[in-house]
C-alpha cells in the first residue's frame, strides 16, 4: 500500500518545516481515538451546516472550506460525487473530508491499483481544478493527530484500497506513522511562494523591501514603462455581475497567452469554467472570491482571480495582456494586488504552487 503525496513546498516562508516541528513535538498529546467511516452523500444542506460548524472549530484553508467543497459537490454530476469521510471521537464529529475513488491499470493493464483521493474525485476531468492547501478539516484540538489516525485507518483497508492520493498538500506525512503501519510514500514536490504582508508594515504595503535587488530593478522598470499609458490603478469587482464580467475578460487573456505558447490552458476542460462561475456566484457575497483588474490609464494590463479566507489571499488564476514579450504586466498587476491586500488587512498573499517566472519575481526567499 502506498500514499501518493503531491507536496507544495513553501519556499520563501518555510511554513512547512515549522508545521512539521509542531506536529512531531505534540503528536502524543491526545489519545488516538478517531474512528473513520465513509458515507454516501445525499442532501447537501445538512452537510453544509455540519461543515461550516466544524470550520468554526478548526483552521480550514479556502480549499477545505465550504466555499470550495460545497461548490464542488454542487457542480459535480451526482454519480461522480466522492463519498464523505467522517472522523468521530467520543461520540462527536471531529473531522470531515471528501474521499473519491477510482481504479487504474498499469503495465499494459496487468497491474490494477485501487486509489482513494482526498477531497478529489479520482476523475481527471474534474480534478483538473487543481486543489491546493489540501487537508482534512478537523477540530483544532485534533488537527495534530488526525494525520496519524488517517494513516492507521488507510492501513486497515488492505484488500480494499492500494493507494491514497493527497494532492496539493503543504504538510509532509508523519514518518513514524508510515513506518509503524509499513506504508510507502511517494512525494512530488512543487515550489510555493507567498508574501508575509506583516513585513510590509514599514513601507505601507509596498513590495520593495522584500525583493531581491534584481527583482526591485525589474519592477521599477516595469512600473516606469506602464506609467507612459497613464496612472496605474487597481479595480476590484463590486458585484457578482461585475465579477463574472472580469472573470470572462480574464479567461480571454489567459487563453490567448497560453495558446500563443502552444500550450494547454486551464479552460481546456469542460468542468473548469462552470465550476468557477458557480464558485463566484456562491461565495462572492461572503468575500470568498475576489476579481481584480489592473489598468494603466485606459489600458488593461490584466486580471486576477483570487480567493480570500481569514487573513490569507490566494492568487489562484490570472490573465495578462502579455502579447509583447518585452512588457511585464504580470508583475505590475501582482504588485498592485499585494498592496491592495495589505491595505485590506490581509496577512499573507499566497502565490501558491508553480514555477511561473512572473510569480518568482515577486517575493524573495524569506518573504
Amino acid at each position: 500500500m502506498v500514499i501518493n503525496l503531491q507536496l507544495a513546498e513553501t519556499a520563501p516562508r518555510c511554513e512547512l518545516k515549522s508545521a512539521m516541528r509542531v506536529v512531531s513535538s505534540k503528536r502524543t498529546s491526545l489519545p488516538h481515538q478517531i474512528v473513520f467511516c465513509r458515507e454516501a452523500l445525499s442532501g447537501l444542506s445538512g452537510l453544509e451546516r455540519e461543515w461550516r460548524t466544524l470550520e468554526g472549530a478548526g483552521h480550514p484553508s479556502f480549499f477545505t472550506s465550504w466555499h470550495w467543497i460545497g461548490t464542488l459537490l454542487s457542480a459535480l454530476p451526482p454519480a461522480s460525487r466522492p463519498k464523505l469521510l467522517r472522523g468521530t471521537a467520543h461520540g462527536r464529529t471531529v473531522s470531515l473530508a471528501l474521499l473519491g475513488a477510482s481504479e487504474t491499470r498499469r503495465r499494459r493493464g496487468l497491474v490494477r491499483s485501487r486509489g482513494l483521493y482526498l477531497n478529489e474525485t479520482g476523475d481527471p476531468r474534474f480534478d483538473a481544478l487543481t486543489i491546493e492547501h489540501n487537508g482534512i478539516l478537523a477540530a483544532a484540538e485534533w488537527e495534530l493527530v488526525v494525520w496519524d489516525e488517517l494513516i492507521g485507518w488507510f492501513a486497515s483497508l488492505r484488500g480494499e484500497a492500494d493507494e491514497l492520493h493527497l494532492g496539493g498538500s503543504q504538510r509532509r506525512l508523519p514518518e513514524a506513522a508510515l513506518r509503524r503501519w509499513g506504508l510507502g510514500c511517494r512525494e512530488t514536490s512543487l515550489p510555493s511562494y507567498s508574501v508575509d504582508l506583516c513585513r510590509l508594515e514599514d513601507s505601507g504595503g509596498e513590495l520593495y523591501p522584500v525583493l531581491s535587488a534584481n527583482a526591485r530593478q525589474q519592477l521599477r522598470l516595469a512600473l516606469r514603462y506602464f506609467d507612459r499609458f497613464g496612472a496605474l490603478r487597481l479595480v476590484e469587482a463590486a458585484t457578482v455581475a461585475e465579477a463574472l464580467t472580469f472573470f470572462h475578460a480574464m479567461k480571454e487573456l489567459h487563453c490567448a497567452s497560453w495558446e500563443r505558447r502552444g500550450r494547454p490552458h486551464s479552460f481546456s476542460g469542460g468542468f473548469f469554467e462552470p465550476f468557477h462561475r458557480l464558485l463566484i456566484e456562491r461565495s462572492f457575497g461572503e468575500g470568498g472570491t475576489q476579481l481584480l483588474k489592473a489598468c494603466a490609464g485606459d489600458r488593461v494590463l490584466g486580471y486576477l482571480y483570487n480567493f480570500r479566507l481569514g487573513n490569507r489571499v490566494y492568487a489562484y488564476q490570472s490573465g495578462f495582456d502579455d502579447a509583447d514579450h518585452r512588457e511585464r504586466p504580470g508583475i505590475v498587476t501582482h504588485f498592485l494586488a499585494i498592496r491592495h491586500a495589505f491595505r485590506s488587512g490581509a496577512g499573507v498573499y499566497d502565490f501558491m504552487a508553480g514555477r511561473n517566472r512572473a510569480l518568482t519575481m515577486g517575493p524573495s526567499r524569506g518573504a
